[in-house]
């Protein structure tokens, strides 16, 4: 049964008051919550260019003492890579990905 006296009136604007109540507050929970992401991934990515940034310089650093190493002496090198090399490989393969068929 709806019938329009004041006092369902009323009923239904109190609930409605306080449904954008909860809607706002939920709002501003949300947006704190994207504000914390951000502030997150930004951290995150500084972190990551830092240490990235250094492990290529250890790297790059590695490999050319290496090259310099089979400069000198280029009979101690065989056609295969060392087992300490493999890693380096492995991780290069995983950066590539597979192709798959879709």
């Amino acid at each position: 049964m709806s019938c329009d006296c004041d006092c369902h009136k009323l009923d239904t604007l109190s609930e409605l008051k306080r449904c954008e109540a909860r809607h706002k507050a939920k709002d501003r929970k949300i947006k704190e919550l994207k504000k914390k992401v951000q502030i997150g991934t930004l951290v995150g990515v500084a972190i990551a260019a830092i240490f990235g940034k250094e492990a290529l310089d250890s790297i790059t650093e590695w490999l050319s003492s290496a090259q310099d190493f089979g400069s000198t002496s280029s009979d101690l090198f065989s056609v295969f890579p060392s087992p300490g090399v493999l890693p380096l490989f492995a991780t290069a393969f995983l950066l590539t990905g597979v192709k798959r068929r879709r």
